[in-house]
């Protein structure tokens, strides 16, 4: 396909008008050599034959980033840190400013959601302690090899298997056991095979406590975080009049709307209308004491505070994953949704952004409450007795909505 880098900029500029200067200031200069399209601070390089390779939305999307790089400044900025990391962290930001602007995404970009509530500098700082947390883990498996050779516990030399002694001769021992066995009474043997059931239970109760254990010990664990499919959601009736409780909240603007338009000469037109614009952001536990019908449940409440608010959404155990976007249901529908680890309330009240309008966890209550005053919305599925500093905490009972624990 072809390109014009005067048309690309025009195209530009009808999106974001204040980059008239930067965009006029800016060189523009072909660069074969580059494969790819890229500024170093006052002049975008750019390669013919990789434009042409680019659909047209693609080509807008990237002629943007560039110039938000130098409008950001983003080279001089980046004196001092993890070059790679620095490159990751503003691609990230910039994109999602881009893709929540009306842009589509270009093939290949760096696409992390939960970039759009961080600053470059914020989003650098995530990215490097996780980068951290990954050579941490990584050097801790790499020194539990067995510097001989093998993995730790098979240090064993050849001919020592089950704790034997090579250099002695075992026979007399092994013909002594023979002896004792057979000489075994019948009680005897039955109490024999008791003791190994009962050892048998222990193993299989050992086990058990080994993987709950183990569950708890990978929570939050970026690294490790597993995937949670939640599927046939639905919708139900709200169990919580939301209109009530976020009355103090819900301002009304005025805006066009097709939801009661009217056809006028064969024409569709819009109405001005008033509508409810708040903004709420969503933090749903999805620790490992969360059962996927609990979370179902959340998050059919979720649909219904959707028609009253601009909502954001994300997850949370140990550690916060993000807020999504949700503009419809099913967007909620296909939410990828992470945890299974512990919980910390101080990781979701940390996850808030400062101007929200409303605040809501969707919780079991299983965890200490945040150290620090959160003016928030909990929604208790349970009995837990929680009093969290700030917060307006509603109980439901997870028996009427037909949930169980895990």
């Amino acid at each position: 396909m072809t390109y014009d880098i005067a048309a690309l900029k025009r195209k530009v500029l009808t999106i974001y008008p204040f980059f008239g200067s930067v965009a006029s200031k800016a060189g523009y200069q072909e660069a074969e050599a580059i494969s790819s399209i890229k500024n170093d601070g006052s002049t975008i390089f750019y390669d013919p034959k990789y434009m042409s390779g680019l659909s047209a939305n693609d080509q807008v999307f990237m002629l943007a980033r560039e110039l938000c790089h130098i409008a950001f400044r983003h080279g001089e900025r980046g004196e001092g840190k993890d070059p790679e990391i620095w490159k990751t962290a503003t691609e990230a930001v910039v994109n999602q400013m881009l893709k929540r602007d009306g842009l589509d995404m270009a093939r290949g970009a760096v696409d992390y959601p939960e970039a759009i509530d961080y600053d470059a500098e914020q989003y650098y700082e995530f990215l490097l302690t996780e980068k951290l947390d990954i050579e941490l883990i990584d050097g801790q498996l790499k020194g539990s090899e067995n510097p001989a050779g093998g993995v730790k516990g098979d240090d064993e030399p050849p001919g020592q298997e089950d704790g034997s002694d090579d250099d002695g001769d075992d026979t007399e021992s092994d013909d002594a056991g023979d002896e004792a066995q057979q000489e075994l009474l019948p009680d005897e043997e039955g109490a024999e095979e008791d003791r190994d059931d009962s050892e048998d239970e222990d193993e299989d109760e050992k086990e058990e406590y080994a993987l709950v254990e183990e569950k708890e010990s990978q929570a939050g664990n970026a690294v490790n975080r597993d995937t949670r499919p939640v599927e046939d959601i639905g919708k139900f009736p709200p169990v919580i009049d939301w209109r009530l409780l976020l009355r103090d909240t819900v301002n009304y603007g005025v805006d066009w709307s097709y939801k009661n338009a009217v056809l006028d000469d064969g024409i569709v037109r819009p109405v001005l209308e008033e509508i409810p614009v708040p903004e709420t952001e969503i933090v749903l536990d999805t620790s490992w004491s969360v059962n996927d019908d609990l979370l179902r449940s959340f998050l059919r409440e979720c649909k219904n505070i959707l028609p009253l608010s601009r909502l954001k959404a994300g997850c949370f155990d140990t550690v916060f994953y993000g807020f999504h976007d949700i503009r419809t249901e099913k967007d909620i529908d296909d939410m990828i949704f992470e945890g299974g680890g512990g919980t910390d309330f101080n990781v979701a009240a940390d996850a808030f952004t400062l101007r929200v309008d409303n605040r809501i966890i969707f919780t079991d209550g299983q965890a200490p409450m945040p150290d620090s005053y959160l003016k928030a919305i909990w929604v208790v599925y349970g009995d837990e007795d929680i009093d969290p500093p700030g917060g307006t905490v509603i109980r439901i009972d997870p028996e009427q909505l037909g949930c169980t624990r895990p």
